[in-house]
């Protein structure tokens, strides 16, 4: 049963507003970084992972430094904008704003270096190990990987669906002043939405759009959030006039 609303769990609107701008500013900071380091065409004779990893063969050493340096700042900003939908969260349900902050502590820790900047980390090592030795360079490549980047990005999905799961279910539960259709406004929409421009083939910009799908989806979701902020200050004065 949902909580019972009091004068106690005012809201500064004007605060949940900022926070909701500070997180796209970083989630655009992020996209750049993907977008840096996704931009390219893969190489059609190769398949498997050879060929979806092709690009970063001829990626010069300074677009691979600035796309990790983007998201390593950029990803944790775009948290914050996150930090104003727990602020709207917490008043309605402890439960799930809990929850909610849980996944946001995890994302903030790991998002920048356990993501995306081990990610550009092991293509830096791929170039290389391709450039000293390319018989050993994929199999080397993907130990590299798999020591040192999987045990990284298992840790951040656990929290990523922990917090995506407490934002759909607040939001699609009434358990937030949002309308509850406003679920739709979640990163796993808004990433499967940009993912659909893989139809159109082997191009990079698909493939830049490709690999900044889940960061487009999360600014899918603090735009929308923060579209649709008015609309949930009107029922947040409904609630307490009610």
């Amino acid at each position: 049963m949902k909580e019972k609303i009091g004068c106690k769990e005012d809201i500064n609107w004007d605060r949940v507003s900022f926070f909701l701008k500070i997180g796209i500013i970083g989630a655009f900071m992020n996209l750049a970084g993907d977008l840096f380091a996704g931009w390219g065409v893969r190489d059609t004779s190769l398949t498997g992972i050879e060929g979806m990893v092709s690009p970063y063969l001829t990626m010069p050493d300074s677009r691979i430094f600035w796309s990790a340096m983007l998201g390593l700042v950029g990803a944790p900003v775009s948290v914050i904008g996150h930090l104003g939908i727990y602020k709207l969260i917490r008043p309605y349900s402890r439960r799930y704003s809990k929850l909610f902050g849980v996944g946001l502590l995890g994302l903030l820790v790991l998002g920048g270096p356990g993501v995306h900047m081990s990610s550009l980390a092991s293509a830096f090592f791929y170039k290389y190990m391709t450039a000293a030795n390319p018989e050993t360079a994929l199999a080397a490549s993907i130990k590299f990987v798999c020591y040192f980047s999987v045990p990284l990005y298992i840790a951040f999905f656990v929290f990523w669906l922990i917090q995506t799961y407490a934002h759909i279910r607040a939001i699609a539960g009434a358990f937030s002043p949002y309308p509850r259709w406003c679920w739709v406004f979640s990163i796993p929409v808004g990433g499967l939405l940009f993912s659909l421009v893989s139809v159109f083939g082997n191009h990079a910009m698909v493939n830049a759009i490709m690999v900044g799908a889940l960061t487009l989806g999360n600014i899918w979701t603090l735009g929308g959030s923060l579209l649709m902020l008015g609309r949930a200050k009107e029922n947040w004065g409904k609630s307490l006039c009610g």
